[in-house]
């Protein structure tokens, strides 16, 4: 087990070593040439210890993680059809909902546009930033909290760029990978690219999470429907959203929908920043142990889960 710790630090050594046209790969002398630490064999086995516990506790996440997915997806199917009251169910247009609940498109809620992307060479749009300006990869963050990058005041006048104000719905109508389909809430006023729509909520009684959670549950179909446009770049249209249909149950149980679905989002963003903070953990203290910065050899650690 030390040696596959071993072998992991110096991969880096290993890939700059590897060759070939097509496919890389390592040559056998590089690796009966790599020259590897080796402290005494308890040592190897404490150092292998520590840096098993710690990417147990990694794979602990990515199980949580997943089933945090499956039960939100789980949650999705059965508020989104039965709701939160126990109601009759009535068949619709777009499947079976409680009987109090009506459909209505999403071009009812209020405004719905795109955005456009100033010219790279000329200066004056670029200058003095002051408006942020959003690309459709920013709705891989769900809840849109800060913005990457900004555009001036003469930008968005000679542009004629939307100002999307704060709340609204935005759409990817355009992307590569897991991109196109994709909705986000915006939390604070900005402008977009064209690879983006927004809904603006003007209309009372609509919930924006509720339409945004809706909006997330449909990312398969929207995406499979932007994909089979049959032009060579998948995309949705603005016409198309206004008139995509939404259940629409009363404010309350909307509101609570949202926040039902919301505490899943928010579990799941803590296991994923857990993730992150022990992979930079194992990357840390794998560099400290194999350069001997950490001697674990006088500290008493159980070994008897490592393979040798």
């Amino acid at each position: 087990m030390f040696l596959f710790y071993s072998l992991q630090f110096n991969k880096p050594r290993l890939v700059a070593a590897s060759s070939g046209a097509i496919f890389e790969s390592i040559n056998k002398n590089t690796l009966h040439e790599l020259e590897l630490q080796l402290p005494p064999k308890p040592e190897q086995q404490k150092i292998a210890a520590v840096l098993w516990k710690v990417q147990r506790a990694i794979a602990t996440q990515y199980r949580l993680i997943a089933a945090t997915r499956d039960l939100k997806q789980s949650a999705m199917q059965h508020l989104f059809t039965h709701g939160l009251l126990g109601e009759p169910l009535k068949d619709t247009g777009i499947g079976p909902m409680p009987e109090s609940w009506k459909v209505a498109a999403l071009g009812d809620f209020g405004r719905i546009g795109n955005g456009s992307t100033p010219k790279k060479t000329t200066p004056e749009y670029w200058r003095n930033p002051t408006t942020p300006w959003l690309t459709s990869a920013k709705v891989h963050d769900g809840i849109i909290r800060s913005a990457d990058q900004f555009v001036s005041d003469t930008a968005v006048k000679k542009c004629h760029l939307p100002i999307v104000p704060a709340g609204s719905l935005l759409i990817a109508i355009t992307g590569q990978g897991k991109t196109l389909g994709n909705s986000a809430l915006v939390e604070f006023d900005t402008t977009i690219n064209q690879h983006l729509a927004y809904v603006r909520f003007d209309r009372k009684g609509v919930i924006p999470g509720y339409v945004y959670q809706y909006m997330r549950s449909r990312y398969e179909e929207l995406q499979g429907i932007g994909r089979a446009g049959g032009s060579t770049k998948a995309a949705l249209t603005c016409a198309f959203l206004r008139g995509y249909p939404v259940p629409l149950p009363p404010p309350g149980e909307q509101r609570d929908i949202a926040a039902a679905l919301a505490t899943l989002d928010r579990k799941l963003a803590h296991h994923q920043r857990k993730r992150a903070a022990l992979n930079d953990l194992f990357q840390t203290t794998l560099h400290q142990l194999m350069t001997a910065q950490i001697r674990v050899a006088d500290l008493d650690i159980d070994t008897s889960a490592v393979v040798e």
